[in-house]
This record gives structure tokens, sequence and C-alpha cells, in this order.
């Protein structure tokens, strides 16, 4: 079936307000998406929403640059850079494998040259000539956790494949091979607390040992940090390992209350989603106008800063019938598990098949608590981050708010490679308080 061409017309309303408009110059958007779903003509969201792009990807954020250059190894989409770049960073090279992170990567970092390769294949003399030979001052990274993570293991081991024959689990030996070729002042690297623990800590022994007698010249200290400390609106632990010259003075910071509400300990998810676009499960076009313009909270003023009027990737999963009138039952916080026997018999989404897995995982999101834990395997099924309130799952800018994602980030790809570029990230907002430290130490040694 040819796929549907998106109209001069549709494409200027995704963008633009005014000429185009209705009342107060905006665009209906309930029609646009309309026409597009009337055309049923095998919507290809990922190219129409891929040429529907700014030629150039700016920001009106108001930065103040420190003039220090970062390297990100397996970037990913880019959630560590986005938060050294939200600290006054310059991001000036990055390295993934996947395809698509890499463009969402390029995308966002204009000024930055993403590289897409294999870091086992590509050594760092060759990738400092690809970024155009820099000076690099920090490397940060995140190396493969799926074989450190216990949500992974059980999958991995279902295939029939050994853990620790893995490549995966001994990417931080690459990644240590870039740290001793550029010599940074500070490296950090995040994983999951597993890759402290796993095999009796005789791996992170083994990486702790390579620094210590491979790159004298470092002093290394590490942190398990929960993100919610630091107004990212989800629990989430992850280890990250810091490794800086020892003429440098650093310790991990321990909360942010930035984003955070005077008298709040954290971003909750309404705090954190509830300014974002009105949309249906049925929704066919990704830009929107926000859904709240005032009364809006720290968190949601933070990342909506500099980015007009119109937020991108505002688009869901298509859910079933029998899978909405589930949802009608469930209130927010609560998991398909914790319904009334008498209840779950009104409910035939399993009556075609009988999976204790998805039942188990199926979960609406609370409205006055952080999310649990945003992971990749949002991009496999949404039952698992229900919204709150709507009958229908998280679309991917909310995913995104719960990542700590801004909203003048751009996600490309198709839908379920935009979630699970989200899933993988590691949160914009806990790696600029990092940032802001690291930054901080290099420029004390400046004055």
């Amino acid at each position: 079936m040819e796929k549907y061409k998106i109209s001069e017309e549709e494409l200027k309303a995704l963008f633009v307000t005014g000429d185009y408009g209705e009342e107060d110059g905006m665009i209906d958007l309930c029609k646009v998406n309309a026409s597009v779903k009337s055309k049923r003509a095998g919507y290809d969201f990922a190219r129409i929403n891929l040429q529907n792009l700014p030629e150039a990807f700016a920001s009106g954020r108001n930065i103040t640059e420190c003039g220090f250059n970062v390297v990100d190894l397996f970037c990913g989409a880019g959630g560590s850079s986005s938060g050294f770049r939200l600290a006054g960073f310059d991001l000036v090279g990055a390295l993934d494998n996947n395809a698509k992170a890499a463009a969402t990567h390029a995308l966002n970092f204009p000024g930055c040259k993403t590289v897409c390769g294999d870091i086992t294949q590509l050594s760092p003399k060759e990738f400092h000539q690809k970024i155009g030979k820099p000076k690099v001052d920090i490397v940060i990274g995140s190396p493969p956790c799926q074989t450190f993570s216990s949500l992974s293991q059980g999958k991995i081991k279902s295939l029939g494949k050994n853990i620790r024959e893995d490549v995966r689990n001994y990417f931080y030996k690459n990644y240590l091979d870039y740290i001793e070729f550029y010599k940074p002042d500070f490296f950090l690297m995040e994983n999951v607390p597993g890759f402290q623990t796993k095999y009796g800590g005789k791996i992170f022994g083994d990486f702790l040992k390579y620094i210590k007698e491979d790159l004298p010249e470092y002093d290394v200290k590490t942190d398990i940090v929960e993100a919610v400390h630091f107004g990212v609106p989800q629990t989430r632990k992850r280890l990250f390992v810091c490794g800086y010259k020892k003429k440098y003075e650093f310790s991990f910071p321990t909360e942010n209350r930035e984003f955070i509400e005077d008298g709040q300990e954290y971003v909750t998810v309404d705090q954190a989603i509830s300014d974002l676009p009105k949309i249906t499960d049925d929704w066919r076009i990704d830009a929107g106008y926000y859904g709240k313009t005032e009364n809006l909270t720290k968190y949601q003023r933070f990342m909506r800063a500099g980015n007009g009027d119109i937020v991108r990737n505002n688009i869901c999963r298509v859910s079933n019938s029998k899978a909405k009138h589930m949802f009608s039952y469930m209130q927010p916080g609560q998991r398909y598990m914790d319904l009334d026997d008498e209840v779950k018999r009104e409910i035939e989404l399993f009556d075609s098949f009988d999976s204790s897995v998805i039942q188990s995982r199926c979960r609406r999101l609370p409205l006055d608590q952080p999310s649990w834990t945003v992971i990749a395997h949002i991009g496999m099924d949404g039952y698992e981050y229900i919204h709150p309130t709507e009958c229908r799952t998280l679309s991917v800018r909310e995913a995104a708010r719960l990542q700590s994602f801004t909203d003048d980030f751009v996600f490309i790809g198709n839908m379920r490679e935009q979630y699970v570029q989200i899933g993988n990230a590691v949160p914009p907002v806990l790696a600029y308080s990092i940032a802001q430290k690291i930054r901080k130490c290099l420029e004390e040694k400046q004055d």
C-alpha cells in the first residue's frame, strides 16, 4: 500500500500559527488528525515525522557555557549528553552502534560529531579523527547494562545464551581504552547497580584494578544514586563511577531541589506531565499545543524553557477495546493484580491468552507519586505504563518527561524505537546535577 504523504497545508499546521490558524491563531489539531486518519492509507509515522523536522535543531534555552568539551561513548539518544549540555558543556563527539539512537543524537546536538559505529571495531585514534580531533576535557558513557540488570538476565538465559560469554559484559574495557587515549581531566561512567555486585563483584573489581594499574593518574569515586532525589519524576537507582585527575577534589551530589516544589520530597507524575497536549490513542500527528499554560510546576517550567508553543512526540500505542475496558477499572497507582476477583471476571483481555507475566505487569501510573523506573521494555508494550487518568498508555513525550528529557529534545525513528531510546537513557536532569559538580571542580582549578 502506498504510504500517505502529508499535504503542504497539514505540514504547515504542525509547526506554525497565525496565517494558517483558526481562532487566536491556533490550528485545530483535532481536525488535522481527523484528516490524516480519514486517508486510511498506511500512515508511516517514522517517515512523515522525520521529513517534517526542522533543518537544524536550535533550542531557545539560555545556557551559560563553561568552555569544556565532552565526548559521550555509548551515547544512545543523548540522556547524559543532554545533562552535560544543560550544565554548560560543549558536546564535541559521540558514539553509538544503534543507527536510530545515533540519528536522534545527531539531530539534537548539531554541533557535535555523532558517529554510528561499534566501539569494539573503532579504535580511539580512528574515532578522534572522525570527530575532527578536538580537545577533550571529559569522557562520559554508559556501556550496555543488560547482562548486569536483574530484569534482563532471565530473558538472556531463556534464549540459551551464556551471560558470562556476552560481549556486553566487557564493553567497559573498550570504554577505558578511550580514557587511556584521551587522558581527560574527568570521566564518568553510568551503569545499573548490578555491575558492582554481579559475579561476586569480580568484573567490577577488575574494572577498578584496571584503572589503578593502567590509569594511575586518576582517583576514583563510586556512588549508587537515586534519581528521584534530583528532581527526576521516577524512582531509578543507578551506579556512577567518576574518575578525576589527582589535582581535583570531587564528591557526588546528594540531591538537587531545583525542580521540586517547596515542601515536597519529589516530583510527582502529575507535576511532570499534566501540562502536555491532550491526545487520544488514535492520534496520528506528533506535534501539539500544550494542554496547560498557567500554574505550571517548577519541573514543567524547566522542561518547557525556550521551546515555544508546540511540543513534539505526542503519540502513543493504540490499545484494543478489551485493554481499555481493563484500564477503566484501574485507579491511579493500581495494578491489575490488585483488582477484586469479581472485577477481574468482567475483564476479557486475558480470555484468549493466559499470561501471568503480563497480568502482573499491568499498572496504572500514580498521580501524587513518582513513576516506577521507565525501562526499555516500554518499547515492547505499554501496559506497565498506563496513563494515570486516561484510557491509554503513555505517549512518547510523556515517557520522555518522566525520564526528564526537556521538551526541545526531539526523538526520531518509529514509535517502538523512540520508546526504547527513552528507556535506555540516563535521566538528563540527573546527569545535569553531576555535571554541575564536575564543572565546579574544573572552574575552581582555573581560578
